[in-house]
């Protein structure tokens, strides 16, 4: 588009052209044809009557466009200042609308880039206060308890989560929970139970038990996941004094147990067992099986493996699941040796072989595997 003062860069053209015709046209008649001498001197006049209206128009032409440049120039060190622009210069109109429309991009990429760095920051939060509720050291030893845990979430966050508390008397209480799904908001909601754990642990060990903590969870997740994430838990409460571990059981993986022999030989792999279903909560749907306490004998040597699902249902690249048979094949194959180092290495163990088995299958859950190991008297 040019307004009527902007010279148009076609006329100048065809102005050109037409001088250089007529010129032409001029030394064939005065060559071929000295009687036409006075129509070629005519011509010549003519030719160079339209050079100059080219040139002095190409010269404004290029006057025009420096100016229609310069004013681009001017308006987008304004957008680049962040300064209204105008559009009172008709010869950059499209430029300057142009500039506008970049803007307008300019802006929507910079306020998507804030947003990304907002949920990036927000992430790197969530992220924190998730791994903030695993255990700091993933192997831990209270008197004649051993423990080695793993979680290995199957996003930057996941909703599996596990816990231990160090009790009086050498017991040990050990708390393995599963929010359905994985991903920012299953953590808060394992980050929301933790809390519980946390917060009963402060009223005194008397209330600290398997169901007492189980009934905790269960009231703390109630509001921010009803509806929407489920989760399932099991709290374990060791005590070597009496040779017993209470349990209760929120829907979650029964653990199994294995027998060892005194030199570590794992003997027998079994299930534990489970009680009668108390204090059914109709209202809710965080846990809709209730909770199920129990107790067991557990001998010195005696090993219990807590799990999430995402363990057992871990696929290879056919889909074919890892299973509880290959989980107890793992466990039978394995071998408990002496210290930390000794229940560190039974636990890798297992891990060991579901990572063959899956190969470089990505896990589509959360994989939790905690081993706890009552010793032998010394």
């Amino acid at each position: 588009m040019h307004s009527s003062g902007t010279p148009s860069p076609r006329f100048a053209a065809t102005a050109g052209a037409l001088a250089l015709a007529a010129g032409a046209v001029a030394v064939v008649l005065m060559v071929s044809a000295p009687a036409q001498r006075g129509a070629a001197i005519a011509l010549v006049v003519a030719s160079l009557a339209l050079s100059s209206a080219a040139v002095i128009r190409l010269v404004r032409i290029v006057v025009a466009y420096r100016r229609a440049l310069g004013h681009v120039a001017v308006q987008a060190d304004k957008l680049a200042r962040g300064e209204p622009i105008d559009n009172t210069d008709q010869a950059a109109l499209l430029a300057v609308s142009s500039l506008e429309r970049v803007g307008g991009k300019v802006k929507q990429l910079v306020e998507a880039r804030a947003h990304v760095v907002a949920t990036e920051r927000d992430l790197d939060r969530a992220r924190s206060m998730y791994r903030s509720i695993l255990p700091l050291a993933s192997v831990v030893r209270h008197q004649n308890i051993r423990v080695a845990g793993q979680c290995r979430p199957a996003a930057e966050t996941g909703g599996d989560w596990w816990t231990y508390r160090r009790l009086t008397g050498g017991r040990l209480l050990v708390v393995v929970g599963d929010a359905t799904g994985h991903g920012v908001y299953s953590a808060m909601i394992g980050c929301a139970a933790h809390g519980a754990v946390e917060a009963l642990s402060q009223v005194g060990e008397e209330r600290l038990t398997p169901a007492s903590v189980l009934k905790a969870i269960n009231e703390a997740i109630r509001i921010p996941g009803a509806d929407t994430v489920a989760m399932t838990c099991f709290a374990a409460l060791f005590d070597p004094a009496r040779g017993v571990i209470e349990f209760a059981n929120a829907s979650h993986m029964l653990p199994l147990v294995a027998a060892t022999a005194p030199d570590g030989t794992v003997v027998n792999v079994g299930a534990l067992g489970g009680g009668p279903v108390i204090d059914r909560d109709e209202d809710s749907d965080i846990m809709p099986a209730g909770i199920r306490p129990g107790a067991q004998k557990m001998d010195p040597g005696d090993v219990i493996v807590l799990f999430t699902d995402g363990l057992v249902e871990r696929r290879d690249r056919n889909g074919k699941q890892f299973g509880y048979r290959r989980l107890q094949q793992s466990l039978q194959a394995s071998r408990l040796e002496p210290g930390e180092q000794g229940i560190a290495s039974m636990r890798d163990s297992v891990l060991g072989k579901l990572d063959a088995f899956a190969g470089k299958q990505a896990a589509d859950d959360d994989i939790t595997l905690v081993v706890c190991a009552m010793d032998r008297p010394r």
